[in-house]
Parts: structure tokens; sequence; C-alpha cells
């Protein structure tokens, strides 16, 4: 927060203890110590409003903080209207990012959590020109895991009329312009005095006499400190016995000088939450929840989707090295999903062996659509081989357990047919994926073959590690490698990227992951690498696909991440394209 934020789009009764909907979690209360609480626009230490969000939008080749918003449960945020409607109606869900836990700006922790949008709701009365309604409802792609740093708000259920609230103390809360008129680098947090209409109105007649509504309110003292550009959307939250309860959200407060920045001597005016609950809960999971919440494409076309069956959910993504820590375990016999597609090329006898190919049932494979679509030149896709280690025997051997163990010979499938994502490089670089269909079934008992699970149930799907495991083969290497990679945001990645002249326009569909920090020697793996985690399913330990490595830097720096295709959001296309 500033000590300013903007119209530049910009007596209790008794407790009633809140439990955020759909969940068994507690609502608005903090989980850290709250002993180092700086007041008065001065920085907030993390975790000490675990409800607050940050969005931000992509524009160009950037993504732009616009706004904060309130966790209100698993998978929907509180914000303001105007945060998400422009006069030629709602913003492209694509373009947002919804951060939760992030207490930087510049830098993002492994606290933060980024999740997608899926759906924006704005309040059917809302009326851009003069704030009316200005309320909204952000629906999330994948579910928000709760932590000591990210938790969800109480909603107002006390009195709902103004005059219980005059005179008294709340918090605001947000990333917006500082005293030097610059995004804050860390949270800020104020604490401002609700004030009443009539002082309101005299204070400014003509910014606030028309504009002022019944379901608004102005809080603020006047001072310098307030909130200003970018705090738009934010809420303002009151404490009664250790709980804190939204009851607004930051609407406007005039411009200063005509600029399009705030006026921080002015009163703040608040959206007043109170006088929308019942909008609210209608659009809350708890109001809609039957098996999943209301309205999500991804739960019903997918967790319930017939053809589950095909996928081999009883064997998938299981090895005898599972229980065992990640880099304590085998390469060898480790990864029996991953393969690699063969290229016949003219001319030559020897198959060509460029891209992976990730084995995700007996008869079905994932791999890049570049892979597919843009084989090397004189070349073309013949086959997948599974159950290698390394390219250079005959037959591969290794030493596990103190005894030398041979692995299964392999088996080199032939592809029946190829189907590349209808929207591969729209934009450039993006949908790179491909499903193939081999001509025959993997025989998928041995060791050195297996399919690996996909994210098939939301809690899979929202799982969001700091990092994962990248499998692969090097270029101009013969044995498949394991490394950790780490996950950086989508607004870092794309400044990377923009900031090097890279074409990119980093979509939700991706994942940006930073090369490997850990080797000594930097190698770089062939396309469509496969990233994994384990995950439960089925009451098990598996491995779930998350990634394949879709493109990056021609040269070993960690100066611009490497971006992988996010397998979540594809679950429904592959669905609709495997059969019997």
């Amino acid at each position: 927060m500033a000590r300013c934020w903007s119209y530049t789009i910009a007596a209790f009764g008794t407790l009633v203890l809140l439990i955020a909907p759909g969940t068994g979690q507690s609502c608005g209360r903090r989980q850290v110590n709250i002993t180092f609480l700086i007041h008065k626009g001065q920085e907030a230490k993390p975790g000490y409003w675990p409800w607050h969000a940050a969005l931000f939008e992509r524009k160009a080749k950037l993504f732009e903080y616009i706004c904060g918003g309130s966790i209100l449960d698993q998978n929907t945020i509180l914000t303001t209207a105007h945060c998400v409607v422009t006069p030629g109606g709602l913003k492209a869900v694509e373009t947002l990012s919804v951060h939760v836990g992030r207490n930087r700006f510049l830098i993002a922790d492994t606290r933060r959590r980024e999740h997608a949008a899926y759906q924006l709701i704005h309040h059917p009365g809302f009326v851009i020109d003069d704030f009316a309604n200005d309320i909204a409802i952000i629906k999330l792609a994948t579910d928000i895991t709760y932590s000591d740093y990210i938790q969800p708000v109480c909603l107002w259920n006390r009195d709902t009329n103004l005059q219980s609230i005059v005179g008294m103390k709340g918090f605001i809360v947000g990333f917006g312009l500082n005293e030097k008129d610059v995004v804050s680098d860390y949270l800020k947090d104020a604490e401002i005095p609700v004030v009443d209409s009539y002082t309101c109105i005299n204070s400014n007649p003509g910014a606030f006499s028309f504009k002022l509504k019944p379901e608004m309110y102005c809080a603020g003292n006047r001072d310098g400190v307030s909130a200003c550009n970018g705090d738009s959307g934010g809420g303002m939250v009151f404490n009664y016995a250790d709980v804190w309860y939204i009851r607004g959200l930051v609407s406007f407060i005039p411009q200063r000088d005509q600029k399009s920045v705030c006026d921080p001597t002015q009163y703040t005016v608040f959206t007043d939450v109170a006088k929308y609950l019942s909008w609210i809960q209608k659009n809350l999971r708890q109001a809609n929840e039957v098996g999943g919440p209301s309205g999500d494409p991804v739960h019903t076309s997918v967790d319930r989707n017939p053809k589950l069956r095909l996928l081999n959910l009883d064997v998938c993504g299981t090895n005898r090295y599972v229980n065992t820590p990640e880099f304590d375990r085998q390469v060898f016999l480790g990864y029996p999903w991953m393969g690699l597609l063969e290229y016949a090329v003219e001319g030559e006898r020897e198959r060509q062996t460029l891209c992976h190919a990730t084995l995700i049932s007996d008869r079905y494979v994932l791999t890049a659509g570049h892979c597919v679509s843009s084989p090397p030149r004189r070349s073309r896709l013949t086959a997948v081989r599974f159950g290698d280690y390394d390219l250079s025997t005959s037959r591969d051997c290794a030493t596990v357990n103190g005894q030398q163990e041979c692995a299964p010979p392999t088996q080199v499938l032939r592809i029946e047919s190829a189907i590349v994502h209808q929207d591969f490089n729209k934009p450039k670089y993006a949908n790179d994926i491909a499903l193939l269909r081999l001509r025959e079934k993997a025989i998928i008992t041995q060791s050195n073959v297996k399919p690996i699970c996909l994210p098939v149930t939301n809690d899979l799907r929202s799982h969001k590690p700091t990092s994962y495991t990248l499998t692969a083969w090097p270029i101009g290497g013969n044995t498949l490698l394991r490394s950790q990679r780490e996950i950086v945001d989508s607004v870092e990645c794309q400044a990377n990227y923009t900031q090097h002249s890279i074409n990119l326009e980093k979509t939700f569909h991706q994942l940006c992951l930073k090369q490997d920090a850990n080797s000594a020697a930097c190698r770089f793996p062939k396309s469509a690498a496969t990233l994994q985690t384990v995950q439960k399913l089925q009451d098990d330990d598996r491995y779930v696909m998350h990634g394949l490595l879709s493109h990056g830097p021609k040269k070993c720096t960690h100066t611009y991440p490497d971006v992988y295709t996010y397998i979540g959001p594809y679950m429904d296309w592959i669905l609709s394209k495997i059969n019997e």
C-alpha cells in the first residue's frame, strides 16, 4: 500500500465464529506470531494478512499488478468489479494471475502460490462510470491450499447498519502506490477510521455527493495515509475477539490535481460488503457444491469422466522406489514411463531419438506438439521406444541393493495416429502438446515399462509445489538423468523473457522452472522431458505428471527459465481424444 490508494481505479453484536465455506478451516485467524505488526502504511510482516490476494494481468508481454482481493474459500476471491470489467466487457480470464501468500512485489518467495482464474462474476448492477455495486468474485481453476501464510477471511456477520461501525478503525492492506507514487515492494497496511456519509460528502461535495451510494462507506484520516492506485479490490477488515471480518472493498478515491493518481488527503470510498452478503453466498462453494464446486468445468468433465478407466489408474505411477526419498531412489527402473520418439531419417539406417515421450496408458503417449508437427528435416516419426535407460548399451544392467540386476528388453512400439493440439503455437510456443496412439498396446507388466498417472482429480491438479522432479536424456548424452527444478512465477518468467527479447506470452497452460542449479555441467534435456511429483492417488503414493518441456534458453543461464507445458489444464482435451 502506499500512503495513498483510487477513483483512478482504486457497537458489535454477539460473536459468531464463522467457518470458511466448504472446508473445516476456521476463517479470519492469523496463524503466525502477531507481536511484530507495523502500523500506519508500513511493511506488513509475512502471514499477518494471510487472506490478501494480489491480482496481475498480462498486458502485451508483461504481467502488470492491477488490484487486490481477499480469500473467501478455497476457490473464491472477493474483489471489486472495476478490477475485472472494462468498458468492453469482462477481462479475459486467461490473462489474469491470482497470487496468494505473497508479501513482496518484486520477489516471489516459497510461501506464495499462483492460481489461474476460470470464471469472473461481477454484480449484475455494476455501473462502471460511477462505481455502483462495485463488487466481483473470481473463481479459481485450482483449489487454494491453506498454510500459515494463506488463510480465508470471515465475511461480516453482524449489524449491517453503517452507524454501527462509524468511528471504528479497520485495517487496509495492499501493494498500491506509495508516497513516491511507485508500486510498493512490500505489502503495506494502515489503520483508518470509518466516517459517516455526511462528513464524507461535506469534505468534497464535487467528488462524493453524486457517487456515494447507500451501498458504500467512507474511511480515512485525510492525513496522507490512505488507499491508492493498485489497492482497489483489497479488503478493509475489523477485528473482534482475535477474528478478522471483511466489511469493505477499496473502490475509489478522488484524483490528485486531476491526475490519474490518488489524493491521500481525501477519504477513501469502500463497497460495503455487508450489503451484498446474500449475493456473495450464492457464489461460494458451500452454496453450490454437490461433489465439486458449481460451474467448475474441470471437475465436471474430468473427475467423473468415464474415459478415466482407460488410463490404467490401478498401476499408474508406481515403481519399487516410490516410498524412498526422491534422491535416494534409483534412476534405473525408477521412471518406467520415460520413452523416446524414434525418427526415420532419409538416407540413414539408424533411427534418431530427438524428443521424449511419456507413457500415460498402455495405449497412449504424451509428447510436445513441436516434436510431431515440426520433425527434423528429411525425417519422419515412426515409433516410440520404452524401457531404455542407457542408450549406449543393448541391455541395461545396474547394481540394485548390492545386487546386479538387468532390465527386461526395451519395447519399440509403432504409432497408429498423432494428434497435435489444435491451438499449438497460438500464441507462439503455446499449447505445445500432442497425443500419440500406439498401434499395439505397451506391455506394462514389465518393471521398465509402466504408465505415469495424470492429474485426474481436483486435489492432484491443485497441488502447487515449489519444485518438481525432471527426468530426461540430455542432448548428446546416453543415460537417463534426474534433477530438481524450482518454480518461477508467471510475473517473473514473463519479465525475464521480455527483458531478453525472447518471444513469450506466458499462459496458465505453462509452467516456468529454473535450469538445474545443482549441476556442475549444464546439460540440456531433449524436448518434451517429463516433470513429475509424488502424490496420493487411491491412498497410494504415485508419480503424477505435471509438465513436459516445451522450450527454453539456448545457453546455460539462470537469467530466464525453461518453459513447460502444464498438463492439468489439458486433462479435458486428453480425455476427449482417447478412445477404446
